[in-house]
This record gives C-alpha cells, structure tokens and sequence, in this order.
C-alpha cells in the first residue's frame, strides 16, 4: 500500500523537470501543447524547393477528468498555412482533428506507462475514420536520461482501399535534464502502413531541446528528417531532403 501511495503522488503531482514530469493532468486541468512524448506545437516543412509550404499546428487540447484520465481534441496536422495551393479550399488548410484520451495504468518516480488511444478523423473531406491505440511511456534510466516511447496501432474504418489504410507507428526519444529547466532530446522510431510494411517503412532522425519558462510552461524547437533512414524516399527524393522544423510548447493551466 506505501508503494501505491508513493507512485500515486509521484504522478499527481507536477514535475519540475521535463524528464520527471507525468503526462496526465491533475484532475481539472488543461493543457494546450503538441503531442505529450514530444510537443510539437508547429512545423514547417524544409524540403528543398517547398521551404515553409506548408506551416502546420498540430495542436492539441487535453483536459483531466480525474488524476488517471485526460481526454481532449487532437490533430496530426492541424491547421495549415502557405500550402502554395492559389485559391486554396477550406480542406487545404483544415482537413484533420481528433478525439483522444491518456489513461493511467502503471508507474512510480522512475517510470510512467499510460493507455494512449483515441479516434482521429485523418480527412475531413473525404471523410476518414479509424481507431488508434498505444502505450505511452516514460523509463528514467539514469537520475538525468529519460526514455519515452509511444508505439500505436492505427485500424481504418472506412475507404480502406483509397487512401485510409491500416498502419504502425513507434517513435522513441531519449531526454537529458542538463539543468532543472533545459533538456535537449534526441529522437527516432519507425512506422509505415501494415500493407506492404517492409516496402514503405520509415525511420526518422531528430534532435532539439525544451526549456522550461515556469512550472506549467515549456518552450523549444526540434530539427526532423522525416525518413532519413527508411526502406521508402517519398517522391524519388533524397531521404535527408524530407526535413522539417518544429516548434515546441506546453502550456498548463
């Protein structure tokens, strides 16, 4: 019972280090940010001849309905911005949101695990529909390092054959608490559509930092090569010509 009790308080309450902080919110709170193993906020695209075509925000809003579940409003793009498309449509530059949820399931000081599911809407027009769970986690393995991971399974539930397929995701990153409020990261992981996996997987390379503002806030930015060392280069391009830059954010009220 003490460890329970232990764990529980390790988790309720608010870390001042990235590296130590939980994912949920305490019940009640609210948390504007990206997603919670690595908050992107906003990236805009490097790749040669389409510099900042587009800008993405690929916000998310989560609120805690206890202090083992939050659920909230996702995206995987967001809105977008400077698509290069003259004339663009409402879908150009909003055409994806979400629903989904964090929920406790284990965890102590050193570690987090979380159910990490939720139903994101890929298209809004045409309209695609599937379901996607994950764990989501965190591994101090060292006083200073910690590992997070957040593997998921995505199943369509619609237009399965025109666009909308069934796919796997695992991104990694290792975090480094350097000082109480400065942790630069590195990531990486793999992912690619559960048809054909071995044809299409990619593997990304990332590097960038978070610095913690206040208790409740943290800013940053990351540098990403979307498939640098994946089986499948997009468009015939070079693998490290598929690079983005981000800006992080978390914001807890």
């Amino acid at each position: 019972m003490a460890s329970v009790a232990l764990g529980f308080s390790a988790r309720a309450a608010q870390a001042q280090e990235w590296t130590r902080q939980s994912f949920l919110l305490p019940k009640g709170g609210f948390e504007l940010t990206g997603e919670p193993a690595r908050p992107e906020f906003m990236r805009a695209n490097l790749s040669q001849n389409s510099a900042f075509k587009p800008i993405e925000f690929p916000i998310e809003l989560f609120w805690g309905v206890s202090d083992d579940v939050m659920i909230g409003i996702t995206h995987v793009t967001g809105p977008r911005f400077n698509t290069g498309v003259p004339h663009s449509k409402l879908r150009d530059n909003y055409n994806d949101v979400g629903f989904g949820s964090v929920i406790w399931l284990a965890g102590g000081r050193n570690y987090e695990v979380d159910l990490h599911a939720g139903i994101p809407f890929h298209s809004l027009d045409p309209l695609f529909i599937g379901a996607q769970i994950g764990v989501l986690g965190r591994a101090n393995i060292a006083e200073k390092v910690a590992f997070v991971y957040d593997p998921a399974l995505y199943f369509a539930a619609n237009h399965r054959d025109d666009g909308n397929g069934d796919y796997f995701t695992a991104p990694v990153w290792f975090y480094f608490q350097v000082t109480p409020s400065v942790a630069p990261f590195v990531g990486t992981g793999v992912s690619g559509p559960l048809n054909h996996f071995s044809d299409y997987f990619a593997i990304p390379i990332e590097g960038g930092v978070l610095f913690g503002v206040t208790r409740d806030v943290y800013l940053g930015f990351d540098l990403a090569f979307d498939n640098a060392l994946g089986r499948h280069a997009a468009f015939g391009r070079d693998h490290f010509d598929l690079r983005h830059i981000g800006f992080l954010a978390q914001f807890r009220f």
